[in-house]
């Protein structure tokens, strides 16, 4: 919860849409800050302390290992709700693990007592990693009540950001608190910016689609840095099935089926041979990453209710991408480095640092 009191600035300048590479910069230096403990930043040389924004509050630790930090300007009376990513826990890596998917609106069973209904999307087909969304259930208990105790003080201007795994999040985050404000759940006065920052792939293209669409006009980014493999995660699986309703496969055996002999047959096995390793190997994701690791996710949290899962596994990238491109020279610079033993190296947030200063 939020208890400070911040000093209202009518003139102060909000929140700008469009990518601002100050503003980034400075979102930077917050997610590095809240992956590391308060003992540590004097010594931490990574990144300097953001100059425009204060530390105001340090949530619990939830769900799977899950952090959040609300920074302030209070001149400019914008707030930040910045994620934390992965850290070195087995229950911090079961969020990225639990990579099945399931649907962008439902309700899930957090604990005997406590259930979660969401809506990140109204198409019926769009669905999402599940491991960030029950990861974005928990931190949002603490997060809704700081906002509402932040706008009532006079600010209405948000930042949501996280980097890694934190990124996956905002990308929950982002589009829960605007079907929020599309359902008058919360004021529709509030302008939330999202920069998502070396944010994974967190939902299929109907997800997008709407993600999109909520956040175009320069509200939403994800940043990354080229020679990083964490955007490319989850593995994603492209079906038959994953067209918008109106596609020629569904039709396809009943065309195939009208052709002459033995033109049919041949065109039935291609089919076959191009269709079905595809819907396999879906259900082999679902199964280990979903079903298996869901034991796992049972162990953290022993009340859980396993949802059910949305039958695709068709993870797409999402949202506005800034591109830092890792060039010849950053490659160059860091080659005798790159190593099985050092497969961070281009995902620390002092690395896109780096290439933001080349943007």
């Amino acid at each position: 919860m939020l208890y400070v009191s911040f000093t209202k600035d009518i003139s102060a300048q909000k929140l700008q849409p469009g990518f601002i590479k100050n503003e980034y910069e400075e979102l930077l230096k917050i997610n590095q800050k809240v992956h590391i403990e308060f003992e540590k930043w004097k010594t931490d040389t990574a990144l300097p302390m953001p100059m425009n924004y204060k530390l105001i509050h340090r949530s619990n630790v939830v769900g799977f290992d899950n952090r959040w930090d609300f920074w302030a300007n209070e001149q400019q009376l914008v707030g930040v709700i910045a994620i934390r990513g992965s850290i070195l826990t087995q229950a911090s890596f079961l969020a990225n693990f639990y990579a099945a998917m399931i649907p962008a609106k439902g309700e899930l069973q957090l604990s005997k007592e406590k259930s979660f209904s969401y809506q990140l999307a109204t198409h019926p087909n769009a669905a999402v990693q599940a491991g960030w969304l029950i990861a974005m259930a928990h931190v949002s208990e603490s997060i809704i009540p700081t906002i509402d105790s932040a706008y009532k003080k006079g600010m209405k201007d948000f930042l949501i950001t996280g980097h890694s795994q934190g990124g996956g999040i905002a990308f929950m985050l982002t589009a829960y608190l605007r079907q929020l404000q599309l359902n008058k759940q919360l004021p529709n006065d509030i302008q939330f910016k999202t920069y998502c920052s070396a944010g994974p792939k967190p939902g299929n293209l109907f997800f997008a689609y709407e993600y999109e669409k909520m956040t175009q006009g320069g509200w939403a980014f994800n940043v990354v840095n080229t020679a990083d493999w964490v955007p490319d995660v989850p593995f994603s699986i492209q079906t038959t099935d994953d067209f918008t309703d109106v596609n020629p496969f569904p039709f396809a055996k009943d065309l195939i089926k009208q052709q002459k002999f033995p033109k049919n047959v041949a065109l039935k096995h291609v089919y076959n041979q191009l269709s079905k390793p595809a819907k396999k190997a879906q259900r082999k994701y679902e199964q280990y990453l979903g079903k298996m690791v869901s034991k796992a996710v049972a162990k953290q949290l022993p009340e859980f209710q396993s949802p059910a899962y949305y039958k695709s596994n068709y993870f797409v990238r999402t949202g506005q991408t800034i591109v830092l491109y890792a060039d010849s020279d950053y490659i160059l610079k860091y080659q005798q480095e790159t190593s099985i033993k050092n497969i961070w190296l281009h995902h620390m947030p002092d690395k896109y640092a780096e290439l933001l200063k080349k943007y």
